[in-house]
């Protein structure tokens, strides 16, 4: 069911400067955060109303509905959108109001391909991330992928927090995901959930890999 708010039947507008106008000012002042948050947090995730929607528990439309402002849901909804959205429930109060380019600025990185990484048969991790980012980390792997291989860890999976983007630009490796396994090739992608357990096995000879990693 839908939750909806309840109002008093035939209850007189509160006058202008009342505490409760004063208190329905900053209702509608969070819902309006909220509502933004939502929508700026599920778009940049790459996701849609209808993935959300399922993974919350909830409809599309009702989904729709909170991100435009007209829901008014109470905090065990919001604990299922934010489990929908992959995030906690402050962070639906902060996102919105965040300023494109407001992250602390750093100069760019520009890097020139690691000689051994062109080299068949060969290992390598090259961190490749700018001096001064805050949100993402970018390595370059040749060969075996570390911590995240078959000899990693004891050739156990691994999980950490946040998201990992694998990108195959040569050979090929199988991924797995927690109960999905895949075979990536050249231009193959795979986006993950940091914290489900990940492994990176049957790597090839000549597999070079780029790895994003998100900052938490």
């Amino acid at each position: 069911m839908t939750p909806s708010r309840v109002e008093s039947p035939g209850a007189p507008p509160p006058p202008d400067g009342s505490p409760r106008a004063a208190l329905d000012e900053v209702a509608n002042r969070a819902i309006a955060t909220l509502a933004g948050s939502v929508a700026q947090v599920r778009r940049a995730s790459g996701l849609t109303l209808s993935t959300v929607a399922g993974r919350a528990g909830f409809s599309p439309a009702y989904i729709s509905q909170i991100e435009s402002g007209s829901a008014n849901p109470t905090a065990r909804t919001l604990a299922q959108v934010a489990a929908g959205l992959g995030c906690d429930v402050g962070e639906l109060f902060g996102a919105a109001g965040r300023e494109t380019g407001s992250a602390p600025a750093f100069p760019a990185r520009f890097a020139a391909a690691p000689l051994l990484a062109q080299v068949p048969g060969a290992s390598g991790i090259w961190d490749r991330t700018a001096d001064g980012a805050s949100r993402l980390q970018v390595r370059l792997v040749h060969g075996d992928p570390g911590d995240h291989g078959d000899h990693g860890d004891h050739g156990e999976p691994v999980r950490h927090t946040g998201e990992e983007v694998l990108v195959v630009l040569a050979g090929g490796c199988t991924v797995r995901v927690a109960d999905s396994v895949r075979v990536l090739r050249r231009a193959d992608v795979c986006h993950l959930a940091a914290s489900d357990e990940h492994q990176i096995t049957e790597s090839s000879g000549d597999l070079l890999l780029l790895v994003v990693l998100t900052e938490e």
